[in-house]
Order: C-alpha cells, then structure tokens, then sequence
C-alpha cells in the first residue's frame, strides 16, 4: 500500500468551502437590498425580520447592541419614533464563503423622528457599511452582524 491516496484525502477533506457562485452573490445583495426595502416600509416587524435572532449592532460611535430585544429596544424606543424617508443603499462588494457572506458599502438615510406628537425636522446621515450574513436552513439569507460608521 502507498501513501499517495492517504494523501490525496486529507488534500482533499482540508478543502475550502465551494467557491461563490453568482447565485450565492445576488442572493447576498437580494438580503440587503431587502434590509433596505423592509426600512422605507416604516414597519418594524419587516425591519427586524431581516436579521437573525441573535443579530448584532455596531453603530457608529456607540458600543454593540447584541439580540433581538436589545436591536428593537435601540431602533424602536417607546418615547419617539422614525420615520424613515428616504434610504440610499449601495453595495461595493459582496464576498460569500460556504453559509456567510458580507456585503459592504456605502448609503444615506433621511429621517424624521416624531417626540410627543411633535416631528423634528427631516436628517440625514451618509455612512459606510458591512453587513455579515448567514445561510438559513431554508436556504434564505439574514443579516447576522451589521456595522457603520457616519461620514462627515
């Protein structure tokens, strides 16, 4: 008996993932396109629907925001709302490996937030962004961990 074949295997068991198909890229984008789509919606079980249940924040400037309760409670507090008016989403780059896949970019988001009945007036925020995405078993994509930092 050689050794060759003993080698053969383990070459071929210490592979990496299979290489991203360009079904895995569009569904990536399709994911956070959807992010995008589920926040001019102003409805937030669609916002929240878009992320894992154990999904993490990393705003800018502030520290993470880890879970579901947590996500919600930042996004959606019970003493004002936002109004989402308009989102800008572009996506630079997009990289899958086996059931993760990020996606970065750059966008804006113009809203307005309501306190005690009363509408601010409307912002806007520029930021860079990288979402980390995770295959589900039904094959769908979900936001997993998502980070930005504003531009000035």
């Amino acid at each position: 008996m050689t050794i060759a074949p003993f080698f053969v295997i383990i070459l071929i068991a210490g592979q990496a993932a299979p290489p991203m198909t360009l079904g895995d890229r569009a569904a990536a984008e399709a994911a956070t396109q959807r992010y995008r789509e589920a926040w001019l919606s102003n409805d937030p079980r669609r916002i929240m629907a878009t992320l894992t249940p154990d999904a993490a924040l990393y705003p800018s400037t502030l520290p993470p925001i880890v879970g579901g309760d947590a996500i919600r409670t930042f996004w959606f507090p019970s003493t004002s709302s936002t109004r989402i008016v308009a989102m800008e989403l572009s996506i630079d780059t997009v990289h899958v490996d086996g059931d993760t896949a990020v996606t970065s970019g750059m966008g804006s988001l113009t809203f307005v937030v309501t306190t005690q009945g009363v509408d601010g007036e409307p912002r806007t925020q520029r930021s860079w962004h990288v979402n980390v995405l995770r295959r589900q078993r039904d094959g769908s994509w979900l936001i997993w961990k998502r980070m930005w930092g504003d531009l000035r």
